[in-house]
């Protein structure tokens, strides 16, 4: 009977509980509608809604778009640091530094003065190969069999990109055209996150006319110099190329930014163009100056992490590699495909899906692009979260991928910072600012690893655990060893703490914040 009576209440709760989410669907209906319009707002995750167009499909390891729409949401790592290039379905570039690094966009012009943004050009295959963007672009400006084949790739040993471009069938007397400008050094909220900014991340870095203040420009044959708040970026363009310095007010309109007169403006972007011949490519290049790099921690990823009042922390610099010359520029665009195609094979697959055979080597290159060299550590991201973050997944993968030596200096960069102070004789109460769902003092006591606002230490023993036992390497266990005492120790303390109900002593277990969900619970 009793048995009958708890399943008829909890068939009361469930219904009640159905009831309510019937009741908040109809209110989000509401939401979605706005009462003047009836236009929707909102996109509820409702049954008959969750189906999306599949835009991507895999092809021999490549994803490929025809007609793509978007901009920007294709990152380029190249070396080990925080630079990178954002690429997209269509043929413009947007450099990173962090923060804002310019566009480089590019054209085509006839004989005769008409001249289109590749962007703009009739048909567009985009193919991401995991570290490189291929473009096969067709128009009628080009001819009736003519095409451009565009390749852009970050350089792995420097920070930089190298753009090739290629031309079949082309009509006599075609150029190729570039602009590049707006290097002001911008970082947003979260380094190009997806979702942060107030518009989509294609609309954000798109160039506008006053992002091109605060920069000069030096040219001198066909190379230029870009001086900007945030760094001095060096620009190789094609032997016989010309050049000139002119408004970006123009820059939306390719014949209109070539038809400019070359002068001094406030706002001031380069322009180019260079004849092509059938079957002869044009390299073109930027890269960061050695050492020029303004680098920093934006504040939110600060405002995670409390610095302890004995803690130095250096935020690394990139390699200082050599200067790119003009006539390298095909050496070392082959060097970098070499390296991005080793890096897409270090680990494949092999199966009946293809969308898993593609993924294979795009996980080679992400894993490869949170790894941060000049730190010696793993970062929370490759993008948006691109700072030391322990605790997050980034340490399973340079196992899993056979990099155990990145694996053990990220261990014992982490080993390094582990608190060893004094254990006190009896924990705090929790922090009544945080409605006693913290206790940040407790927290990060001895034993504690990160110093921030999670329990960071246990997806850090668990890497640590994975590692030594895919290794067997017994002489870093034994280095490690008093690291994992004193986090047990530090797990004890806080997490199995005694009480007693009913005169009966009973251990109580407190999961504080250990992932994004149970974050203040």
């Amino acid at each position: 009977m009793g048995a009958l009576v708890g399943f008829t209440g909890c068939m009361k709760f469930i219904r009640a509980f159905l009831i309510s989410l019937l009741g908040m669907a109809a209110a989000l209906e509401g939401l979605a509608q706005d009462p003047l319009t009836g236009v929707s707002r909102l996109k509820p995750n409702l049954e008959g809604r969750l189906d999306q167009p599949l835009r991507y499909r895999p092809e021999k390891g490549d994803f490929v778009i025809v007609d793509g729409k978007e901009f920007f949401n294709r990152p380029l790592y190249g070396g080990n640091t925080a630079f990178r290039v954002d690429a997209g379905d269509k043929p413009e570039f947007s450099l990173y530094l962090p923060g804002r690094g310019g566009n480089l966009r590019l054209g085509a012009r006839a004989i005769g003065g008409r001249a289109i943004w590749l962007n703009d050009a009739g048909s567009i295959t985009a193919r991401y190969r995991p570290g490189t963007m291929r473009y096969e672009i067709r128009d009628a400006l080009l001819g009736k069999n003519g095409r451009l084949e565009v390749v852009a790739i970050a350089l792995a040993t420097s920070e930089g990109l190298v753009v090739r471009v290629e031309g079949q069938e082309l009509p006599n007397g075609l150029e190729l055209v570039w602009g590049y400008g707006g290097a002001n050094g911008k970082r947003g909220k979260r380094d190009g996150d997806i979702g942060t900014e107030e518009v989509p991340i294609g609309e954000y870095f798109q160039l506008r006319s006053e992002a091109c203040r605060e920069q000069t420009f030096a040219i001198s044959g066909s190379t230029f110099t870009l001086k900007g708040r945030a760094a001095t970026i060096s620009g190789l363009m094609p032997a016989g190329a010309q050049l000139a310095v002119v408004d970006a007010g123009r820059w939306k309109s390719c014949e209109a930014l070539l038809d400019s007169e070359a002068r001094e403006s406030a706002q001031p972007v380069l322009v180019g163009h260079i004849a092509m011949s059938a079957n002869a490519p044009l390299f073109l290049a930027l890269q960061c100056v050695p050492g020029s790099v303004k680098t920093g921690e934006l504040q939110d990823y600060r405002d995670v992490t409390t610095k302890r009042l004995d803690e130095t922390e250096t935020m690394g610099k990139p390699v200082d590699t050599e200067q790119a010359v003009t006539d390298k520029l095909p050496r070392l665009f082959a060097e970098a495909e070499q390296h991005f195609a080793e890096l897409r094979g270090r680990v494949t697959i092999e199966t009946p899906d293809p969308f898993l055979n593609a993924a294979s080597g795009a996980l080679n290159v992400a894993a490869d692009a949170v790894w941060d060299e000049p730190q010696g550590v793993l970062m929370h991201g490759a993008i948006a979260w691109r700072a030391k973050l322990l605790g997050w997944r980034g340490p399973y993968l340079m196992d899993a991928l056979g990099w155990h030596d990145r694996a053990r200096r990220h261990f014992t960069y982490w080993a390094g910072r582990q608190n060893t102070g004094p254990i006190p004789e009896r924990l705090p109460p929790a922090d009544e600012n945080a409605n006693l769902a913290r206790n940040e003092t407790g927290l990060h006591g001895n034993g504690d690893l990160s110093n921030s606002h999670y329990d960071m230490n246990l997806v850090y023993i668990d890497a640590l655990f994975r590692h030594l036992l895919w290794t067997g390497d017994l002489d870093f266990a034994r280095k490690v060893w008093p690291v994992i005492q004193r986090h047990l120790a530090w797990e004890r303390r806080l997490f199995r703490r005694e009480f007693t109900a009913n005169g009966e002593t009973l251990p109580l277990y407190e999961a504080y914040a250990a992932i994004w969900a149970s974050d203040d619970l």
